[in-house]
């Protein structure tokens, strides 16, 4: 039976009508793949030499398995971020002679080909040859091997679980951001030592092999965690208690704006309705935690001005280069009606230009803790949210007249490539590469503030000038309307 249905998802896959159109799409991913599988390797045959070198007077082995836990920590998030869940149309099976827990069980299986489960092996078999093999007996080796092995998918099926429940809890993944935050926090000042803890138990399987048998325990009871979630939530006639307990959100505060603050009440409904978009309001707040990772450097050795140039764009400006580059295709399910309504075009452009000031301005005050870090991003990160709202905005206003893929709002946003097209790739090269060519052209003229205040600039004017701009792309739209529909009908 799971050979049947694995044929039918196979079939459903070349049948559908995004199979040819995502041709593109699938082949960058596979070069990324092919990327991140040869860094894994070349890190692989590198950490023995990076052990020994770095920790010469502990033993390589033990230091590996003590960051493992690390591993696994970032290797859940990323699995929550980037791993899809295994799906099936589930409701025609239901109404033949197929038991819910074959379907069940046919979906855990086909989630264990994934190139997530596949990576870590790059890195770990030069590490088991080079390494660990050369210190211990091949019994010893293989056990240690085999023990990592059900650790990495005992990772898989508890990524899985956490992401179904996190899909019906809404602050689930901010909750887990949290317990690992705090259980880094309890390593990292020694009030527990979870990382020599995992490290010692992996040591203790090279002394007694047989140790390795006790980690099937954790998969398996993560798999049927996983069955039983599944065979409770597959009937015909299911109503999720979340479409029950709907909540009509009150946004009459905005009327005071007139049509503009009716807009802008319609692009908050759909935000907090609907899970793609609201996926990216939730990536804005945590995005705001990336300067962390690349404004840290070593004391006395200055940080290099395209970071704060990349910051000052990826982290004040996250919201409206994200939820920007699909506009106006958020609404595309409904354009068509959108259009025939009294609608002024100007009105629907202004509310979204205001939305996503709104936005950028408190992500920037969010952002200014990290003048704590280096003084200059009080001045940087202002001269970026001018830039990104008078210049980038525009940008992305001319992208939007080549919208041309609907888009489905109940998925998540992250690594769903449905309605990405060839703009959206391409919308992120003008977005970070111009302002750091601009920011190295007018350091040539007038010094590192003197660039800053010339980006600054640059926006400022388009911000003085956005209402010429949106008139502008309000008549640009008007004559694309027509041509917007179509292809969203058509996609």
């Amino acid at each position: 039976m799971n050979h049947n249905l694995f044929t039918l998802a196979w079939r459903e896959t070349i049948r559908s009508a995004y199979w040819g159109k995502s041709l593109a799409t699938n082949i960058g991913l596979g070069f990324l793949a092919l990327y991140f599988s040869a860094s894994f390797l070349l890190l692989g045959f590198a950490i023995p030499e990076i052990l020994t070198k770095d920790f010469p007077d502990v033993d390589p082995v033990s230091k590996f398995n003590s960051i493992l836990l690390a591993y696994f920590g970032i290797d859940l998030i990323i699995r929550q971020l980037m791993q899809k869940l295994p799906t099936v149309s589930f409701k025609p099976l239901l109404l033949l002679n197929i038991r819910r827990r074959e379907i069940a069980n046919y979906l855990m299986i086909r989630s264990v080909f994934n190139f997530f489960n596949l990576l870590p092996f790059f890195l770990l078999l030069p590490v088991t040859f080079s390494l660990v093999s050369n210190a211990h007996s091949g019994l010893a080796t293989t056990s240690w091997f085999l023990a990592i092995f059900i650790l990495i998918f005992s990772n898989h099926f508890l990524a899985i679980y956490l992401k179904w429940r996190f899909n019906e809890a809404e602050y689930g993944f901010f909750i887990l951001l949290a317990a690992l935050a705090g259980l880094f926090a309890v390593n990292h000042f020694g009030i527990i030592d979870l990382s020599g803890g995992l490290g010692k138990l992996l040591d203790l399987i090279l002394v007694n092999p047989a140790l390795a048998i006790g980690f099937i325990l954790l998969p398996v009871l993560f798999y049927f965690l996983n069955v039983r979630f599944l065979l409770s939530r597959m009937f015909v006639n299911l109503v999720s208690g979340k479409q029950k307990a709907e909540k009509i959100s009150d946004y009459s505060w905005l009327d005071k704006l007139g049509e503009t603050g009716r807009f802008i009440a319609l692009e908050l409904r759909l935000i907090w309705r609907n899970k793609r978009p609201r996926s990216v309001g939730m990536m804005t707040l945590i995005m705001l935690a990336y300067g962390l990772l690349i404004y840290r450097t070593e004391p006395g050795k200055p940080a290099p001005e395209f970071i704060f140039i990349l910051g000052g764009i990826v982290i004040v400006g996250m919201f409206s280069i994200s939820y920007g580059q699909f506009f106006p295709a958020w609404h595309s399910n409904y354009f068509s009606m959108l259009m025939c309504q009294r609608l002024k075009m100007k009105q629907f452009l202004q509310s979204f230009y205001m939305l996503v000031t709104v936005v950028s301005v408190a992500c920037y005050f969010l952002t200014l803790p990290y003048a704590f870090m280096h003084t200059k991003i009080i001045y940087t990160h202002l001269a970026m949210l001018f830039y990104n709202l008078g210049i980038n905005i525009p940008l992305l206003f001319f992208i939007g007249l080549y919208s041309k893929k609907r888009l489905d709002l109940n998925q998540s946003s992250v690594m769903n490539y449905q309605g990405v097209g060839a703009a959206q790739w391409l919308v992120g090269l003008p977005m970070f590469l111009i302002p750091i060519g601009l920011f190295y052209l007018f350091k040539l003229a007038f010094g590192d503030v003197g660039a800053y205040a010339g980006l600054g600039v640059m926006g400022l004017i388009g911000i003085l000038f956005h209402s010429v701009v949106i008139d502008f792309f309000a008549k640009k739209y008007l004559k694309q309307k027509h041509q917007l529909i179509k292809n969203y009908k058509n996609s």
